[in-house]
């Protein structure tokens, strides 16, 4: 039956805590803004198998009329992009994003957030976030965001050089190897190192580069990661701040004064 009905229906469109309600068939409803005010009058009908306000009847692969589908798909997109300004994920542990990732999921459309699957995209926005920041952290296999992309789109952040742990680096580098698009990649690498671009501190086609843009050729990337772990530790001990005498130590270096 769709989930719409009831009064916990509109999740999605009630995570702002300044938008207002109404009554709608003795359920609270949200009916400020455009795609809400569709929410609230695309209600199902008394058996719950089509839409009372459009006659759409509802399908196993459409279990929403196309106007809550579209609102919908518009709130989750609005509220994604609010949220990636933020990014916030990396602070969940990976047992609560998992648990996160089991909650945006369904048959069709996310049971969560009520976003709509279409065919090139099988997942929400949520979801594909969690499932980005669970393969940055090798918990999960690295998959293809939509057809026709790399398996790095969208997650910069596996392929960025940072820190000084090679198995991040050596994940990236794997899976540039599986990923559909290395042949074009590699074309692409070729003809902007030709052209004099310098590639920083990012993993491009498989092939590391240094800050400075030097490539690390693979069985020197252990090596690599080993001294920039030294270096980091000989810029932290640079930046300790001198230490204070203590008060015995001061008065000792003013003879004239009384202890």
């Amino acid at each position: 039956m769709n989930t719409l009905v009831g009064a916990t229906a509109v999740r999605l469109a009630m995570d702002s805590p300044d938008i207002s309600h109404t009554q709608v068939d003795g359920h609270v409803r949200v009916a400020n803004g455009p795609h809400r005010e569709v929410l609230a009058t695309h209600l199902p009908n008394h058996d719950g198998t089509s839409c009372a306000t459009c006659a759409f009847v509802y399908t196993k692969k459409q279990p929403l009329c196309p106007s809550v589908a579209d609102a919908l798909r518009e709130l989750s997109s609005s509220n994604s992009r609010s949220r990636a300004q933020n990014p916030h994920l990396a602070s969940y542990t990976t047992s609560d994003l998992r648990a996160l990732a089991r909650q945006h999921a369904g048959e069709g459309r996310c049971q969560r957030c009520g976003f709509v699957y279409s065919g090139r995209v099988q997942s929400c926005p949520t979801s594909r976030r969690v499932m980005a920041e669970l393969e940055v952290r090798g918990r999960a296999h690295v998959t293809q965001p939509r057809a026709g992309q790399g398996l790095c789109a969208g997650k910069g952040e596996g392929w960025t050089i940072q820190g000084s742990a090679p198995t991040p680096w050596k994940r990236a580098i794997a899976a540039c190897s599986l990923c559909p698009l290395l042949a074009q990649c590699s074309a692409d690498l070729d003809a902007r190192l030709v052209a004099g671009e310098k590639i920083s501190a990012q993993i491009q086609a498989g092939r590391l580069f240094t800050t400075e843009g030097e490539e690390i050729a693979h069985k020197n990337i252990d090596a690599f990661a080993n001294y920039r772990g030294k270096a980091k530790k000989k810029q932290q001990q640079r930046q300790r701040p001198a230490p204070v005498p203590a008060i015995g130590s001061q008065l000792a270096l003013f003879p004239g004064v009384a202890a």
